[in-house]
């Protein structure tokens, strides 16, 4: 997921520093204003989000604590912990984490929807549904396309095509030209077997930028569905030359984000 290539940035993404000493707003990706962090905690939760992508967890997690300490009620600490949590391989405090940090912003947008896509890793289909829900109803999310996306590749993902499709339509009504959401509805279609819309939709993600591999392939799998063999020919070869070591999954349900 997105979450996949956003969710580590989640809680930073909206962390505004000052020059000054006192306490500042923290908005996380939601935009709005749910919690305040002080100086010192921000700047020792930006140390931590580095740490980690840099992969110096026990820095990152050194520097987790410190912020937990100077701000404890932040519920955006609360997620770069369970971020960490996750990377260091300790899932059951990471949840932990990830539930502390609903607690404490429990109509924060974008801490709904990172603890959403954590219960979709888990299994839980219909939980992390509900927070999605609850995610994309805070007026202050401002990145609202991306809990549609998790939740429609969540949906997707538990054979949930008609709730996929709800979702990622309505993230395309907010951002019309997001690839992923356009690739994902192009997958949605065809899986749905709307051939003719799986290819508008693919069309629509071709025209903002070169398509992956993964998106040639479902572009030669609409092409076979929809019985015109001359352009799955055509996207075979574009897969096979630009690709030449892609190997297709071995099934659509096993796909993982």
């Amino acid at each position: 997921m997105r979450l996949l290539a956003f969710v580590a940035l989640v809680a930073i993404a909206g962390c505004a520093s000052t020059s000054g000493g006192g306490t500042t707003q923290s908005t996380g990706s939601a935009g709005g204003t749910h919690t305040t962090m002080s100086n010192k905690g921000l700047a020792n939760l930006n140390l931590a989000h580095n740490y980690m992508n840099s992969g110096k967890l026990d820095y990152a997690m050194d520097r987790a604590n410190r912020a937990l300490r100077s701000d404890p009620n932040s519920p955006d600490v609360q997620i770069v912990m369970g971020l960490i949590r996750e990377k260091l391989g300790d899932n059951e405090r990471a949840g932990q984490h990830y539930a502390q940090a609903v607690k404490q912003a429990p109509e924060a947008g974008h801490v709904l929807n990172v603890n959403a896509v954590w219960l979709c890793r888990q299994g839980a289909v219909e939980e992390s549904d509900a927070l999605f829900s609850r995610a994309v109803r805070d007026p202050f999310y401002k990145a609202k396309q991306q809990a549609y996306f998790n939740a429609g590749k969540c949906a997707l993902q538990g054979g949930r095509l008609e709730r996929a499709e709800q979702y990622l339509r309505q993230g395309v009504e907010l951002a019309p030209q997001d690839p992923l959401l356009l690739a994902q509805l192009a997958e949605v279609k065809f899986r749905q077997g709307d051939f003719m819309a799986a290819r508008a939709f693919f069309q629509r993600r071709e025209s903002l930028g070169a398509p992956s591999a993964e998106l040639l392939d479902l572009a030669v799998r609409i092409e076979q569905g929809a019985g015109d063999t001359v352009a799955a020919d055509r996207y075979r070869r574009r897969l096979n030359e630009q690709f030449p070591n892609y190997t297709p999954p071995a099934a659509e349900g096993t796909r993982q984000p």
